[in-house]
């Protein structure tokens, strides 16, 4: 009897045993289940984390960089023409007599657009040619010259200069459509030129030929007005000094004087400087 109770004491004792063997081993399974399964979902999050931060960078660096639009310009890069079709062009320089970067042809000093100057007119059996336009073209120097020789009053050189430059259509009579910046002062060539006849022929009191350039102004017909045998500012100086020639078309010669001096103002346009 003692010792069915001893075998049962120990079969008892090994059964409760192995139960906590087995249950402390299925606890071990669990908790290592759960580990794994945390330790999978930090990697994902670290994954997660990972991918999604830069892209988030990335796209605030993307949208913190942009620029700002800058006004657009209009495109004039094709052209229709009449028949339908297309022509690729530039308009860095604007279509021919429209230049919108340079102005029309003959623009004013200012650079803007301005209408076009009337061109000489042309007879080519006389030296000089009314134009009806307020302007006398020479066909030998092939300058439009003001008709109305004396309408600018007498200046120093300075200020001549920026007299003829601001003649324009309605100053003077003229009627030529000319705009601040087409006139000038003669150079002193075309002031000898202009003589060099006259003096050949012995002219003076002006020494300018007639309208058929075959004898002296005195002669006639001019189409020139006001005239007067007296000096008159050319636009080419003397290096190195405060000097610019003029031409005494009284006796048909150039001389020079000081910036300072107040002499006659004729402008013309046009020519071969």
């Amino acid at each position: 009897m003692g010792k069915r109770i001893a075998n049962l004491g120990r079969r008892e004792s090994m059964s409760i045993g192995c139960g906590d063997r087995i249950r402390v081993r299925l606890g071990f399974r669990a908790g290592l289940r759960k580990w794994c399964l945390g330790t999978f979902m930090a990697i994902l999050l670290g994954l997660a984390t990972i991918l999604i931060a830069p892209a988030g960078s990335t796209l605030a660096s993307i949208t913190s960089t942009s620029p700002t639009p800058s006004a657009q310009i209009p495109s004039t890069r094709n052209t229709l023409f009449g028949n339908g079709g297309v022509r690729v062009t530039r308009n860095f320089q604007g279509t021919r007599g429209t230049n919108t970067t340079q102005g029309t042809k003959g623009g004013n000093a200012a650079g803007g657009a301005r209408g076009r100057a009337a061109a000489p007119c042309v007879d080519k059996t006389k030296r000089y040619v009314d134009c009806g336009n307020g302007t006398v073209a020479d066909s030998v120097t092939g300058l439009v010259w003001l008709k109305h020789s004396n309408c600018l009053s007498s200046a120093d050189w300075e200020a001549a200069k920026k007299a003829v430059a601001g003649l324009k259509n309605g100053d003077c009579m003229l009627t030529d459509g000319s705009s601040p910046g087409d006139w000038r002062l003669p150079t002193q060539k075309e002031w000898e030129t202009t003589m060099e006849k006259a003096l050949d022929m012995g002219c003076s009191g002006p020494t300018l030929t007639n309208d058929a350039g075959t004898g002296c102004i005195t002669a006639g017909p001019s189409s020139f007005t006001d005239v007067e045998a007296d000096y008159y500012w050319s636009s080419t100086t003397l290096e190195g000094q405060d000097r610019a020639y003029f031409g005494d078309i009284d006796h048909g010669h150039l001389l020079n004087g000081a910036f300072t001096t107040s002499l006659r103002v004729w402008p013309v346009r046009g020519g071969q400087r």
